[in-house]
This record gives C-alpha cells, sequence and structure tokens, in this order.
C-alpha cells in the first residue's frame, strides 16, 4: 500500500510531464480502443454470418412422383447426416401436414372449429385439407416474411395459432376423380357450411379422430388475405410452432408435395406455387460456404437417400459474399488502424520514458545512495506506471463504449440494405457483455505490455546509473 500511494505521489509531483504524456496516450488510446471495438463487433458478426446466413442450405428431397406418397422419415435420420464431413448441424426450420396424408390404418381425421360456442363440422374432402404448418421459434427470423398479420399476435406456446382466410371462397361439393371418365365425380354433401372464413381470434380448431387422436389450437392471429386467392384457392392454414406441428407425424403421410388449390387432377397442369412440400424443412449448416458445391455433389452422385427419398442442398441466401465483403473490409480496415496507433503507442512510451528517466536522474541517486535496492527502484517504477496507464486506459476504454457505436452503425448501413430486418437485427445481435470483456482484454492486455517495454528501458537505465557520476553530473 505504501508502494501504491507513494507512486501515486511520484505522479502527482511529475503532473506536468505526466499531463503531457497522459493527453497524448489518451487520444490514442482512445481511438485503439474504438479501433479494438469496431473489430471484435465485426468479427463476430462475420462468423454469425459465415454459420447463420452464409452457410445455411435447405435440404432438398424428392421422390420419383410429386403424387407418390411415402412414410414420413423421422427425424433421427435426418440428424445422421451431422455425420458428414462438411456438415456442422442440422435444424429443423418447419414441419407441414395436411389432414388428408394420413399412414394406412389410421382413421380419417376431422376438423371442428369453436365460434362463440358454436361447434360446426368442417368439409376436408377431396384435396381441400386443412393444413398445419409447424414454425421452429428459434428460426423464426428465417420465415418472418411469410407473417403479415391482419390482428392478433404471432403464436408462442403450442397450442395457439395464426390462421389464413379466403374471402373468395365458394363452398363446392366434395368431388372424386374417375380415371375411366377423366372427369371429376361429385359425392353427397356431407357439410353445407363452410365456416373457416368466420374464425376470429379467441376461437378453437380441434383435430380428432376415432381412435384417441385429438388436438386443439387457439386462435391468436389472423394472417392477411394473400391478393393472389381466387374462388378455388385453400387456404384453410394453420401456423403453429414445430413442436405442435410435430405432434402429427406419428400419423403423417408424406409425398413430394401437398396441394393447396382445389381442382387439380393427377394429370392436370397446376401452379407450382400452390404447392407445399410435407413432412419436415430442414436446414443443413455447413462447416464453410465454400464446402458447398463439394457437398452437394457428394449427395447427388452417390445417390444419398432418406427412407427413399433423394436429397440434394441448396443455398439458403445466394447474396452472402456480398454481405461478407462488407463486413470483411469494415474489419480489414480496422485492423489497419490498430496497427498503425500500436506503432504510434510504442514509438511515444519509448520517447516518454527516456524522457521522464533524464528528468528523475537525480532523485534515483538520491535513492541509491541512501541504500535503496535497484530492484526496489525498478518496482516502484513498474507500479507508478501500471497506475499511470491503466487510469488511463479505463478512462479511455469508458469512452469507446460510446463512441464505438457511432462508427458501426454507420459501417453496417450497407449491410441493412442487403438483408430483411429481422435477419439484420439477428445477425448483428451479439453478446454487449462478453463484447466488452474482450475488447477489455485485447484493450488493457496491449496497455500492459507497453508498461513491459517502457519498464524494460527503465531497467536498462537503472541499471546503467551510478550516483557519484549523477552527483557530478557526469552522465
Amino acid at each position: 500500500m505504501f508502494t501504491l500511494k507513494n507512486s501515486i505521489k511520484n505522479i502527482y509531483r511529475y503532473k506536468n510531464k505526466y499531463i503531457m504524456f497522459g493527453t497524448l496516450y489518451l487520444i490514442l488510446i482512445l481511438a485503439v480502443s474504438v479501433c479494438v471495438n469496431i473489430f471484435v463487433y465485426t468479427n463476430e458478426i462475420t462468423d454469425n454470418i459465415l454459420i447463420e446466413y452464409a452457410g445455411v442450405s435447405r435440404l432438398n428431397k424428392s421422390s420419383t412422383s410429386i403424387f407418390e406418397f411415402i412414410d414420413s422419415p423421422a427425424k433421427n435420420e435426418y440428424l445422421k447426416l451431422k455425420e458428414m464431413e462438411g456438415i456442422c448441424d442440422i435444424r429443423f426450420l418447419k414441419y407441414n401436414f395436411a389432414t388428408d396424408f394420413l399412414k394406412e390404418n389410421v382413421l380419417d381425421l376431422e376438423v371442428t372449429v369453436n365460434i362463440g360456442g358454436n361447434v360446426t363440422l368442417i368439409n376436408t374432402a377431396s384435396h381441400a385439407p386443412v393444413f398445419v404448418l409447424g414454425y421452429n421459434m428459434s428460426l423464426l427470423h428465417l420465415a418472418v416474411d411469410e407473417f403479415n398479420l391482419e390482428k392478433g399476435r404471432m403464436f408462442e406456446n403450442d397450442g395457439e395459432a395464426v390462421i389464413t382466410k379466403n374471402s373468395k371462397f365458394v363452398p363446392i361439393k366434395p368431388r372424386i376423380w374417375n380415371e375411366a371418365s377423366a372427369s371429376w365425380n361429385e359425392l353427397e354433401l356431407k357439410n353445407e357450411h363452410e365456416q373457416w372464413n368466420d374464425l376470429d381470434l379467441g376461437d378453437k380448431i380441434i383435430i380428432k379422430n376415432d381412435d384417441g387422436f385429438y388436438k386443439e389450437f387457439t386462435v391468436v392471429g389472423i394472417q392477411e388475405e394473400n391478393p393472389d386467392n381466387d374462388i378455388d384457392t385453400n387456404r384453410r392454414m394453420i401456423y403453429t410452432t414445430l413442436e405442435a406441428a410435430e405432434y402429427f407425424d406419428v400419423i403423417a403421410l408424406i409425398e413430394g408435395a401437398g396441394l393447396h388449390g382445389y381442382d387439380v387432377a393427377p394429370n392436370q397442369d397446376f401452379e407450382y406455387s400452390n404447392l407445399i412440400k410435407m413432412g419436415y424443412d430442414v436446414l443443413v449448416y455447413l462447416d464453410s460456404p465454400e464446402n458447398f458445391l463439394t457437398l452437394n455433389n457428394y449427395l447427388i452422385n452417390n445417390d444419398i437417400n432418406i427412407s427413399g427419398l433423394s436429397v440434394s442442398i441448396t443455398p439458403l441466401f445466394f447474396d452472402f459474399w456480398t454481405i461478407i465483403r462488407v463486413t470483411k473490409n469494415t474489419q480489414s480496415l480496422s485492423e489497419l488502424f490498430i496497427i498503425l496507433i500500436t506503432i504510434i503507442i510504442i514509438c511515444m512510451t519509448i520517447i516518454a520514458t527516456i524522457i521522464l528517466l533524464n528528468n528523475r536522474k537525480y532523485e534515483i541517486a538520491v535513492l541509491r545512495s541512501a541504500g535503496m535496492k535497484k530492484i526496489r527502484i525498478i518496482v516502484n517504477y513498474l507500479i507508478e506506471n501500471l497506475a499511470f496507464i491503466w487510469g488511463i486506459t479505463l478512462i479511455a476504454f469508458i469512452a469507446a463504449q460510446f463512441i464505438a457505436p457511432l462508427f458501426t452503425n454507420r459501417m453496417f448501413e450497407n449491410l441493412r440494405e442487403l438483408v430483411a430486418p429481422e435477419m439484420f437485427r439477428y445477425l448483428t445481435n451479439v453478446g454487449d457483455v462478453e463484447l466488452i470483456l474482450q475488447s477489455a482484454g485485447f484493450v488493457f492486455g496491449g496497455t500492459t505490455i507497453i508498461v513491459m517495454l517502457s519498464l524494460i528501458l527503465a531497467c536498462v537505465n537503472i541499471v546503467r546509473f551510478e550516483p557519484l557520476k549523477i552527483f557530478n553530473k557526469n552522465y
């Protein structure tokens, strides 16, 4: 404690010199702190882009025909792909189910709506299923553009749902395709009233069968109507959580694509925009985006398949190199500034140490004559320098936390224009505490090294000092 108090007194005693060098150090350390903050921040964002944007691919599944029904692949079959070289993770973005895609021997599902206490059976006959589309809440930023709510809110829990409607819908009689006559045959109408469009917030949708299968959803949000709807479009869709939709996996079949238009026969032309792929929407996270071509060629050429479905991958985003270039350029620029400012600080430290030691040679001679050992003088000088540099560094580092965001916000304006707002927030949402700790480690570690450099110079000079020569000014 005595040594620390004495060091502070020495700083005050030579305050003129310390104020001059302290001001220069403050400016330089502030500049380097800002650059370090920018470097660490852009490094984190670049890693985010490489992992969560550039390295994300969608797993494509295809069978011989889009109308060929097969059993839904189990979740663990997809997870086995993680064992392949070049893949670091497998995640599930969505699970899609339609009420008419059921395994053999599964009893037909019935869909009822509870509107203000009135329970009504919904017609789900030929090519008019109710779709259940479950989203992974942790990956919702990848699908945020799919939701534009007219009223209510997004689903948050398993029993909650957002629904779509079609006000242009005209109730029709259920029909079955007759291969012999190549035409539709009308069936007896089981339900005269279509009440899906009457659903409102708080109403219930129940999907069940006589075999004990039961799932209930509460409507918490309603989508704006799609302007492309016509009277034949089936927009009876339930958007919910991934876990809620996965509940249907035990009874589900999967095909290349489900249809949400009514008038589509197996041999009839249809719009591919009306296709909804059943089962899991799987995302493949690559170790590096550069592995994409190699991995995709391997999947195709080696006929890798999952439960009879051939698989390949396509990038989820095709513009990732442009975005990486933005962050890399910013990172390189901050790196260059850090190097330049560090060189300036080193040069200034050498000059400051020489000037301060020359001004204090007489003091050192007195201390040596009084019997103080050289090691004690060196320790005192070390503590004095650490107190001085760390004090300035602390002030500069705190100021840098307010100044750095002004630069980073402007630097990433280009990135903001390249991606959706939700994606931008996700990519730039890095832990503030973690970044501050990383930056503090770099800055305080760097200034401590500067103190060590100053100490080395001081040691050389103190060891060479001879009190008699100093008193006689023979130096």
